[in-house]
């Protein structure tokens, strides 16, 4: 898994490690080239491309944004008890189709902001 992390603004955290996501993915058994960027703002969202003329394999992409720090730990349990488990499931799917799958020959988008949301 490839990471990489921008300079937060002061006052503000990161609610996913890397390692967090990287132990999911490997406890999951899903093995494709994934790349981390986490970046200010607010978004949290996965893309999966299929391969390519370019790119011969599988990716998945995922960006994650930043909260302030008092809510980062309500965010980085909120990530583990509700986005990697969505994220994990939803990524499974498209890997368990059949590679000529419309499903998973075809860009796939999740949406997971809602996560970094305060209830």
């Amino acid at each position: 898994m490839m990471s990489e992390t921008a300079k937060l603004p002061r006052g503000q955290s990161y609610p996913l490690k890397p390692s967090i996501l990287e132990a999911a993915l490997t406890t999951a058994r899903l093995d494709l080239d994934t790349h981390l960027i986490r970046s200010p703002g607010e978004m949290f969202d996965a893309h999966f491309w299929p391969p390519s003329p370019n790119v011969p394999y599988e990716r998945l992409y995922i960006r994650v944004g930043s909260v302030p720090a008092e809510e980062a730990q309500a965010a980085r349990d909120r990530i583990e008890r509700e986005a990697l488990p969505a994220l994990i499931e939803w990524i499974g799917n498209i890997l368990a189709q059949d590679p000529r799958s419309p499903i998973r020959r075809e860009k796939r988008y999740l949406g997971l902001q809602r996560v970094l949301k305060s209830p």
